[in-house]
């Protein structure tokens, strides 16, 4: 179960209120994960108790929160951005980091600190950073927030169909996944490709 203070479900308001869009996409990415974990659990490729599961889970529903300090006319333009525009965008794991940090408790201050700050990151470097040495609950929430964001429909595009949003993520097309990742991911997703 997600432990949310009151700042941070106001926070969460506020983001449902002002892009929903985003703060759907976030359920989405935290639901995905939450059976990602689940299955690499079962399958032995992890090993995370339910308190480190939720607090990856409670990260993967706040990873976006920033965005809110990010215009939505950049949020929702249908263009290419601009180099002011891309940078702006690339900033929110910054905001998302400084909108929650007082508001963890010590236990899960690191594991949502390194998921809000990096989970545009890959381990090939192809991030905004090009931070390569990253935690596997971070890759995990990565690839889940890379399947959300392509499959299920944007204020500016449809939805990218299964198959195809599959087989972006397989090619590197979003940057490096390691092919364990992306097999758990196949099947945390399964339902959605029929």
């Amino acid at each position: 179960m997600i432990r949310m203070n009151q700042k941070l479900r106001d926070v969460m308001d506020e983001l449902k209120m002002n892009s929903s869009e985003t703060y759907y996409h976030s359920v989405y990415v935290k639901n995905i994960t939450v059976k990602m974990i689940r299955l690499m659990n079962a399958g032995g490729a992890t090993h995370y108790n339910s308190a480190q599961t939720d607090i990856i889970c409670k990260g993967a529903l706040l990873h976006d929160v920033g965005k809110l300090r990010v215009k939505n006319v950049i949020l929702t333009k249908e263009s290419s951005l601009t180099p002011d525009e891309m940078h702006d965008i690339q900033e929110h794991t910054v905001y998302s980091f400084e909108t929650v940090k007082d508001e963890l408790d010590d236990d899960e201050y690191e594991i949502i600190k390194n998921i809000c700050l990096y989970h545009h990151e890959r381990t090939d470097g192809s991030g905004y950073e090009h931070k390569t040495d990253l935690p596997l609950y971070v890759q995990i929430v990565s690839i889940c927030d890379v399947f959300s964001a392509l499959y299920f429909d944007r204020v500016y595009r449809p939805g990218v169909p299964y198959n195809e949003t599959m087989r972006i993520i397989e090619q590197g097309k979003s940057g490096y996944f390691d092919p364990t990742l992306i097999e758990y991911l196949r099947k945390a997703t399964k339902e959605f490709s029929e």
